[in-house]
């Protein structure tokens, strides 16, 4: 046996040796971003699980930080607990997979929204994902640490520079996101949420939580109906609908809201992460209170009041507003 050959065949053994110990990470063994992104859209519904969350919204010169309580029973059952500011500490919600529940503690004030957890909203979650796999460039980041479990660190960075960005901390384990970062179109950051704590495999008595809310809220009498095209929408509503005929880039329809008892709908268009709102109602119908500090366009038209709001400079709102028909 040549002894010079020997070291030649015996190094590529060596290699694969150190790549299935973990020494050096393989190509073929990572896993890609975009799949990370799809086991993350349903690891909510897999897990039981307590943690504490801070989520701090960022306004020209404001800045507001909200912690708050949250336990999750699978597939569909979330609770949350308001626990800073003191000026929202007994705010409490509870979403059961049919309605989303918001309650002051200590006051009969509750109000119902559609359910985060139903599957209408699983199916709304799921093309908004495709749309982000369409969307942006989806890229993985070195590798962190989240509360002291490895996490995945991916990026979002819009293919039209106009579109909000994103990086969101997904644990190894659970793929649960742990904590995400919002940018707007010029890089600043204007919204975070990450868990300080966190604990999993973790069961609640659901009846205990729903003492936190007034009997007469489960009767569950609501306003609100969700459509997921227009057609059905007009079919329901009571005044005739405008839309829409202009559309930043990689913008589409993505759900409408009949709002307080027919008398408003809200459009919602998207690309997946960037969010524009259009809300509609007859002229004589006040809602006051309901925009406030969102600061939207607001106009009338032909005997109607619009408003409209959305992840996108000015400007583009204003073409959006100048192409409603």
């Amino acid at each position: 046996m040549n002894s010079k050959k020997a070291p030649q065949k015996l190094l590529p053994c060596l290699l694969v040796l150190v790549i299935l110990s973990g020494g050096i990470a393989s190509p073929l063994l990572a896993i890609e971003p975009k799949e990370i992104l799809k086991r993350s859209l349903e690891a909510q519904f897999q897990l039981d699980f307590e943690g504490i969350q801070k989520t701090e919204f960022r306004l020209p010169g404001r800045k507001y930080i909200i912690t708050t309580r949250i336990i999750h029973q699978k597939p569909d059952f979330t609770y949350t607990a308001t626990l800073a500011p003191s000026r929202v500490k007994g705010l409490v919600t509870l979403d059961d997979g049919k309605f989303h529940i918001w309650h002051i503690r200590g006051s009969n004030k509750f109000k119902f929204s559609l359910s985060l957890n139903s599957p209408e909203a699983r199916e709304i979650k799921r093309k908004s994902l495709n749309l982000r796999l369409i969307n942006y460039k989806i890229s993985r980041l070195l590798d962190d640490y989240i509360t002291g479990r490895p996490v995945y660190v991916i990026s979002l960075f819009p293919k039209h520079p106009d579109n909000r960005r994103r990086k969101v901390w997904i644990d190894k384990k659970t793929y649960l996101p742990l904590k995400e970062e919002d940018y707007n179109w010029q890089g600043e950051l204007i919204s975070s949420s990450f868990f300080t704590e966190i604990h999993f495999d973790r069961r609640f008595s659901k009846e205990r939580l729903y003492r936190d809310f007034p009997r007469r809220s489960r009767k569950k009498v609501f306003s609100q109906e969700r459509f997921l095209n227009l057609k059905d929408l007009r079919r329901k509503i009571k005044f005739p609908v405008s839309s829409p005929h202009y559309l930043p880039p990689d913008y589409e329809f993505q759900e409408a809201v009949l709002l307080f008892k027919g008398r408003a709908v809200k459009l919602t268009y998207t690309n997946g992460l960037g969010v524009i709102c259009l809300f509609q109602m007859p002229a004589n119908i006040k809602l006051e209170g309901y925009f406030k500090g969102a600061h939207p366009l607001v106009w009338r038209k032909r005997g109607k009041t619009f408003n409209l709001k959305g992840d996108v400079p000015r400007k583009e709102l204003i073409k959006i507003k100048q192409s409603v028909k």
